[in-house]
């Protein structure tokens, strides 16, 4: 029997503005596909599309959501890098108190970064001086925020924050990311960083579906199974509050 995915880090509800499901749907959708784990991130409210910061803070008050039979449901954000300084569009405090923190660019959220050298500046103060989980789409084509891929996978390893790999990214613009994110895959593998599969969904019907990077896992030679994504231990580790984990 192959080994099951147990959870699903980088997803989106209707929330999100541009996303298609609501917060019930994505997680009956993941339910569905036997998933343990599932984080609900919608994007930060620099986006203009974006919840206001009360959606988040009142989320994160839903207990009965932590309480859902056979799945744990982790409340976060995509939060948005704001400016050169590596500021995120949400209060520290709140970072803090969310179960999850995943943090990137974005267009039209503010952040008016010009070149690799400044957007790779903001990226590593980011992971620096916030609260962070995960970096989100770390430089992707699809953004026009480059960054030197190697100073930002050093440093995010440094701090004990992953960096995913996309399935939206890798299925929607598959010709333009396949090749950066296979240099993504090659930086992890250098700096010893263990490796996180996204689906980024934005409608219940993507939720845990993560084949691409399962492809391009198996391309170069990795089981799909050594990421973090099948591991309760890595989970438990990277990603699941040290709170919200079982004291034995």
């Amino acid at each position: 029997m192959s080994p099951q995915m147990l959870g699903d880090f980088h997803v989106h509800t209707v929330f999100s503005g541009h996303a298609f499901s609501t917060l019930q749907e994505v997680v009956v959708a993941a339910q569905e596909r036997g998933l343990k784990y599932l984080a609900i991130t919608d994007h930060g409210p620099a986006r203009p599309d974006g919840p206001k910061l009360d959606y988040f803070k009142n989320l994160n008050r839903q207990d009965t959501l932590r309480q859902l039979p056979g799945i744990r449901v982790l409340i976060g954000v995509e939060a948005n890098i704001i400016n050169p300084w590596g500021e995120l569009d949400m209060p520290e405090k709140l970072l803090h108190e969310l179960d999850i923190v995943i943090a990137g660019f974005h267009n039209a959220t503010g952040y008016g970064g010009s070149s690799v050298s400044e957007n790779t500046g903001a990226l590593v103060k980011a992971i620096e001086k916030n609260r962070i989980t995960v970096v989100a789409h770390i430089g992707d084509p699809r953004f026009p925020y480059p960054v030197d891929l190697e100073e930002s996978i050093a440093a995010a390893a440094a701090k004990g924050v992953l960096v995913e790999l996309n399935q939206s990214a890798l299925h929607t613009w598959k010709d333009a990311n396949v090749a950066h994110y296979e240099r993504v895959l090659e930086l992890l593998g250098k700096y010893h960083a263990p490796i996180l599969m996204s689906s980024d969904s934005h409608i219940s019907y993507s939720v845990g579906i993560v084949s691409e990077c399962e492809r391009l896992l198996v391309a170069h030679g990795i089981d799909p199974a050594s990421t973090v994504n099948y591991s309760e231990e890595l989970i438990q580790q990277y990603l699941v509050p040290q709170y919200l984990v079982p004291q034995s």
